[in-house]
């Protein structure tokens, strides 16, 4: 009684050839395209301050998080700490001026 799969011959020199080629062109094709990706990705980096918008990492009892804020509530967050001497309100100012907002 036969098994239910056939019996495989080794691959010939062509059929190896041929699976070279083609691992090869799949090789190049996901490496273009990680190249390409990695080169033209336009997204917006939500942690990074800019453009009007400021993003500040802070630490806090569970772990670290991003603030971030945009157009009039950045202005207003730049003002809030204008005064404030911490470690905290010294990178928001920071981050400010990135965005170019005034504290």
């Amino acid at each position: 009684m036969q098994g239910k799969t056939p019996p495989t011959e080794p691959l010939s020199t062509r059929e190896r050839r041929r699976l070279l080629v083609v691992a090869a062109v799949v090789t190049v094709i996901v490496a273009a395209g990680l190249a390409a990706w990695t080169l033209f990705d336009r997204s917006p980096d939500y942690n990074r301050s800019g453009n009007g918008c400021v993003a500040v990492e802070s630490a806090s009892s569970m772990g670290g998080g991003v603030q971030r804020a945009c157009g009039d509530q950045a202005r207003t967050w730049c003002a809030s700490v204008a005064d404030r001497s911490d470690a905290q309100s010294a990178e928001v100012r920071r981050q400010c001026r990135i965005a170019g907002i005034p504290a």
